[in-house]
């Protein structure tokens, strides 16, 4: 699909832009029968003659019409555009989430901080334009046409004919600045993506920047990048003040000279009354109305236009995943007494989970990241209910083979099969659902312990959380805590030590439900009394559970039934 025709904004945003410019179009005309209206009642005043009491009712009423559609113009689009933040969010998320992998440095097209600003700012520029701009943009461009064709037909064909000649230079200019001030716009884009860049790896790394002392040099480089950026954003503006000077003022005060020359010929010929003549004045004001809209064009205008090609290009350029639904949610805790079947629907055929032996089938799989084969023709299997430990010097290849297992590296050669599912007919996130991870560096949101429990079962109880704690030696902990499993954890964890945090993650894989677990280095960064901790949690997993441990840490192989060594690419069994 090409991307210039990828879609982006949601069916219920198109729905919101076209009500916003329906509403429009309504307080307009309803302006324009306020004015034609009045002016009739200043032409019957003028001629001495009575003003029949309809004629003040229905200009009252359309004034009014007009109020409340202007107003809820502008309710629906803020609230439209509100709602389409919240769809496009999450579309980018979900895309986020099904990719095989995060990019890992800031060459990459789409690293993390550009991934920040397209989900914040390019989001709410592009839904910005979209519902609370473009819908109004384009039906005051409609409102010349109307009021032409009344002047044209009620007041004086001639008059109509010679104000309308103005009008086709309009999209002409706005097609030439729009060419014009295209690059501005997508350089002002591109510097802020590079400020956000460099402001989010500076806050990464602020204690490596302190302890050396590079402060005062990351300092001056977010102070030259911040002035590139001002610098860009203050040519965008100047356009669109050139814009603003072109047509909101050469333009306009040519389109009144000319209107009211016409009118004052119409009057010496005596084509045109007194009445009409300030009805057309009057007329006059909404024939300018687009003008004023299209000299925001070039800023509202032109940062949605491109934020929604950056959308665009992010969303094109990755395949859609279907999202799958949680596969625990008919978990009733870690002891398998009260699991129900997880079923996954692959669209081809039903496959119930634990229908095998084996929870973990690798044959012959190779690997390479383009220097080399890392993984050679790797074997491997893990019987359900067996703990599997896999150690081996750095670089050997042992992360890699995880990655691969749980779905964050695509499959190359060979053949995996997780809980009798050949990984090649799953799709990145049905191969996530099929076990949970601890990692070595444990992810925790700024929230409670309950709701980092509830990442992995959003249905849990609080019986089922408790027990889960239980089994991953954390539940004192919490218990001493003053709000228990309220307790908020801090961002990233702050408020947890390293070994609270690890045990968190192993309560959290546990509460999933999953019969597989894969343990990633999971004691590297704690001390040794937690290590012990998370030692007896994973030896204490029931028997229903297939792991799969990585480890470099020999007092972790004591809980394992089989100890593998990756060298050279391969896996060799280790007796003894």
């Amino acid at each position: 699909m090409k991307k210039e025709s990828f879609a982006v904004e949601t069916e219920a945003g198109k729905a919101t832009t076209r009500r916003a410019a329906l509403m429009r179009v309504g307080s307009t005309s309803s302006v324009a029968l306020t004015v034609i209206v009045g002016g009739y009642a200043l032409g019957l005043a003028g001629d001495s003659m009575p003003v029949p009491i309809w004629v003040w009712v229905a200009m009252v009423f359309a004034a009014l019409l007009a109020g409340v559609l202007g107003c809820l113009e502008i309710y629906v689009g803020i609230t439209g555009a509100r709602a389409e933040e919240k769809r496009l969010r999450q579309r980018i998320l979900a895309q986020i989430f099904a990719a095989t992998a995060l990019p890992k440095n800031a060459e990459a097209e789409f690293d993390s901080p550009r991934l920040v600003q397209m989900m914040t700012d390019n989001v709410e520029r592009m839904t910005e334009f979209r519902q609370q701009y473009w819908g109004s943009t384009k039906a005051a461009l409609i409102t010349p046409f109307l009021v032409l064709t009344y002047i044209l037909l009620a007041i004086d064909w001639r008059l109509g004919l010679g104000m309308a000649i103005g009008f086709p230079f309009v999209p002409l200019l706005v097609g030439g600045f729009l060419h014009i001030f295209r690059r501005v716009s997508a350089a002002s884009r591109n510097e802020r993506a590079l400020l956000t860049s460099q402001y989010l790896d500076a806050l990464r790394n602020l204690t490596a920047v302190r302890l050396f002392g590079a402060g005062p040099r990351l300092e001056k480089a977010l102070k030259k990048q911040g002035e590139k950026n001002r610098v860009a954003i203050m040519r965008l503006l100047a356009g669109n003040q050139i814009v603003i000077i072109v047509l909101d003022g050469v333009f306009s005060l040519f389109l009144i000279v000319w209107s009211v020359f016409l009118t004052t010929k119409g009057i010496d010929a005596g084509h045109l009354s007194a009445t009409d003549a300030v009805t057309t004045m009057f007329l006059l004001v909404l024939l300018l109305e687009p003008l004023t809209q299209v000299a925001g064009f070039f800023y509202v205008g032109m940062g949605g236009m491109a934020a929604q090609r950056a959308i665009r290009e992010y969303l094109a350029s990755h395949a859609e995943q279907e999202s799958l639904e949680h596969v625990s949610h008919g978990a009733r805790g870690i002891d398998g007494k009260h699991q129900t079947p997880s079923i996954i629907n692959t669209g081809r055929e039903v496959v119930a989970i634990g229908s095998s032996d084996t929870a973990i089938l690798v044959k012959d799989l190779c690997y390479d990241y383009g220097r080399g084969e890392v993984l050679h023709n790797v074997n491997l299997a893990v019987p359900r209910g067996t703990k599997t430990a896999i150690i081996g010097p750095s670089g050997s290849g042992k992360t890699t083979l995880l990655s691969v297992l749980r779905g964050s590296l695509p499959l190359q050669a060979g053949t995996v099969v997780i809980d009798g599912h050949d990984l090649r007919d799953l799709p990145v996130g049905e191969i996530r659902a099929l076990a949970a991870t601890v990692s070595q560096s444990t992810w925790l949101f700024n929230g409670t312990v309950a709701d980092n429990l509830r990442i992995a079962n959003q249905d849990a109880t609080t019986d089922q959380m408790w027990e889960a704690l239980e089994a991953a030696k954390l539940a004192d902990d919490v218990r001493a805590m003053p709000l228990q499993l309220d307790s908020p954890v801090g961002e990233q964890g702050a408020f947890l030590s390293g070994g609270q945090a690890q045990r968190l993650s192993i309560a959290r894989a546990l509460l999933s439900g999953r019969k597989i677990l894969f343990f990633d280095e999971p004691t590297s960064q704690v001390d040794l009394e937690s290590e012990a901790r998370i030692i007896d949690a994973i030896a204490g997993i029931g028997d229903e559970v297939a792991i799969l441990l990585i480890t470099h840490r020999h007092s972790l192989l004591t809980v394992a039934d089989t100890v593998l060594e990756m060298a050279d690419g391969q896996l060799q069994q280790v007796v003894g």
